[in-house]
């Protein structure tokens, strides 16, 4: 039985060479303190400059009075100021009417629709003279409950000064109320002032009780 001795020389040429696989690059995500990715600051400053986000304004923003329409001083905490028109459309109830009829003017049609939807309720109708005039009625439970609405709307139109404008039918348990300014011919805003404090009135007690519903 023979043996074969190879050589150091012979054993490297024979055996394959061990290559060792390259370390896979890490990719390392640095964050800042506030725990957001820097490659995404530095991209949004690259595309919107250093003062990207919330800041305080500089002296030449300032100069264009930029502020005048905020509470308060201008900066990052301010109270945006409603504008003035916010109250077509806001807190009829918490207005007076106006007491110089000289400084009430007829409302266009769409001003009129614009009031209206805040008085639901109330429809635009004809009144005895042919003037336009908001109306609303009401089914009270009984004849005494109908003449207490009657005493009740006419206070809030008396309250306000405008009890001229008004207009009540009571007939059994029905109630009809009409608004209308009759001193200029039509409607103006004081007619929908009385009608949103008209609505304000607590009912439940002169109402029908609602039947209950059952379901199979």
């Amino acid at each position: 039985m023979s043996s074969t001795v190879l050589s150091t020389r012979q054993v490297g040429r024979t055996a394959r060479p061990f290559t060792a696989q390259p370390p896979r690059r890490c990719s390392v995500i640095r964050h800042n303190q506030a725990g957001s990715d820097i490659r995404s600051s530095k991209l949004e400053k690259g595309m919107f400059g250093e003062n990207f986000g919330a800041r305080d304004p500089f002296a030449g923003e300032i100069e264009t009075n930029f502020g005048e329409k905020v509470l308060g001083n201008y900066n990052t905490e301010h109270i945006i100021k409603p504008p003035d028109t916010i109250k077509t459309v806001l807190g009829l109830s918490a207005r007076k009417c106006q007491d110089n009829v000289a400084s009430l003017k007829l409302l266009t049609e769409e001003q009129r629709e614009l009031l209206r939807n805040q008085v639901p309720g109330w429809k635009v109708a004809q009144g005895a003279s042919g003037q336009a005039c908001i109306q609303h009625s009401w089914t009270l439970k009984d004849e005494p409950s109908a003449a207490k609405l009657v005493s009740l709307v006419g206070k809030v139109a008396a309250d306000d000064g405008h009890s001229d404008s008004l207009t009540l039918t009571h007939t059994g348990a029905e109630v009809v109320a009409q608004l209308c300014t009759k001193s200029l011919g039509g409607l103006t805003e004081n007619d929908f002032i009385v009608a949103s404090k008209i609505n304000d009135l607590s009912l439940a007690d002169l109402l029908p009780k609602r039947k209950q519903r059952f379901w199979a």
